[in-house]
């Protein structure tokens, strides 16, 4: 298995396990078959040529044509300054879009005054059923992206009608992504669940802590749920809002917390 030396520091740059891993193989020896390289990374065969184009893709392994494919590592240094440039740009990508929704809040702030209710597209639900209701509703209505942020405890169980809107979805070209909380990975019947969704083309990752559930469709269509700050998981009051600029500022946040994420586990 490749050397853990770096491994953090990589993950912190964007990466995640499995391609780290990857890198960290290629590092140690001139060149790779894909099969060496899963094997030497201890990453499932089945993933190792997405993980690879994934590499290549960022600049940081390249492609040895011959009889037999090999890879090889990019001068880490290089490689590095690959990573690091992605970010910067990325930064830069943030600053414009958050002066731009600075800038449109704006005018929704100076013209707040004037609405006779400003909490037309605001909507409070407290009951679990009509939770249940509300999400299977914008899972049926998405028609390019679902996000959501899968924080315990769940309000759903195995969700069929869910699988199939993600698989109808995904067939017509959308994506739907879901960063699950690691302590669902206890329960045997949450990964079988979670499991069944990625079956249907959902990408899914998992992070040591979610903040919140969240379900952002087409970055304008949001329900929340928010834990009472005393009574925790004993309460919680749902918000189901249609806000164009509220998604992107969520979406945005989806993006912060997937970057950190790493692969959900295979089967």
């Amino acid at each position: 298995m490749a050397d853990e030396l770096g491994l953090n520091e990589l993950l912190t740059l964007g990466l995640t396990r499995y391609e780290a891993r990857v890198y960290l193989a290629l590092v140690r020896r001139d060149r790779f078959t894909p099969t060496e390289a899963a094997r030497e990374a201890g990453i499932p065969r089945q993933r190792i040529y997405d993980v690879l184009e994934s590499l290549a893709d960022r600049g940081l392994v390249r492609l040895r044509p011959g009889q037999t494919a090999h890879y090889s590592a990019i001068d880490p240094v290089v490689a590095l300054e690959h990573l690091v440039s992605a970010h910067r740009a990325s930064l830069s990508r943030l600053e414009h879009q958050a002066h731009q929704l600075g800038q449109e809040l704006g005018k929704v702030w100076s013209s707040g005054a004037e609405q006779t209710d400003p909490l037309d597209y605001v909507e409070v639900v407290r009951d679990p059923s009509a939770v249940v209701e509300r999400f299977a509703g914008l899972q049926a209505s998405a028609r390019r992206q679902i996000l959501t942020l899968a924080k315990l405890p769940y309000v759903t169980g195995t969700n069929p009608p869910g699988v199939d809107d993600i698989r109808r979805l995904v067939a017509a070209g959308g994506e739907a992504r879901c960063v699950y909380e690691r302590a669902s990975l206890a329960d045997p019947a949450n990964v079988a669940n979670a499991h069944r969704f990625m079956a249907a083309g959902e990408r899914a990752r998992v992070l040591d802590e979610v903040p919140m559930k969240l379900c952002v469709v087409d970055g304008a269509q949001v329900l929340m749920s928010l834990l009472d700050p005393v009574a925790g998981y004993a309460s919680s009051t749902s918000i189901m809002i249609e806000h164009p600029a509220l998604g992107f500022c969520l979406v945005e946040a989806f993006e912060a917390l997937w970057s950190r994420a790493e692969d959900y586990p295979e089967a």
